[in-house]
């Protein structure tokens, strides 16, 4: 039921109308992880909505974090930051605070929770619509099933489109 919801967000997203006020990007990321999702391989996709005027803006972002789909997974409601890096045209600064809901299979070491997640990271504008993005995400505590308590971390690169281009 929750993996139609956010289905049912992004899709709302991706067709809401980009008007003058509006920013709207869809995009895509891959990574590596460490920590408590140490031996996961994320590929995410993710949608995001702000005002042209304002640099703060939502993101919600699902990310498959094992060859297996199946086997564990992750979706990410963020609060997102941008503010431009003056000394370099075009790229900005990235930061996010929100919560990550982990699901996993329960032959997982992780267990299924929703925990605190934060990141910062960069984008630079390759042409008017699209974006290159990397990041670094923490994911506090996730709840191994066995053995300490650690977070988890994620660097992560991608790409991003943005509907009615950037001012």
């Amino acid at each position: 039921m929750r993996s139609r919801l956010v289905m049912a967000g992004l899709m709302a997203l991706s067709v809401y109308p980009a008007t003058s006020l509006a920013r709207l990007w869809v995009g895509g990321d891959l990574g590596l992880t460490g920590g408590a999702l140490t031996g996961t391989s994320p590929i995410g996709v993710y949608a995001g909505l702000s005002t042209r005027s304002f640099p703060l803006g939502v993101e919600v972002g699902y990310q498959a974090l094992s060859a297996n789909p199946g086997k564990i997974g992750m979706f990410t409601a963020t609060a997102l930051y941008r503010t431009p890096i003056t000394q370099v045209r075009g790229m900005y600064f990235l930061a996010r605070g929100g919560i990550a809901t982990i699901y996993s299979d329960p032959s997982v070491n992780i267990r299924s929770t929703t925990r605190p997640l934060i990141g910062a990271g960069v984008s630079y504008r390759l042409a008017r619509n699209v974006n290159l993005r990397a990041e670094y995400d923490l994911i506090v505590d996730p709840r191994t099933t066995y053995g300490p308590s650690q977070n988890a971390d994620e660097l992560l690169a991608g790409v991003s489109y943005q509907f009615g281009g950037m001012r």
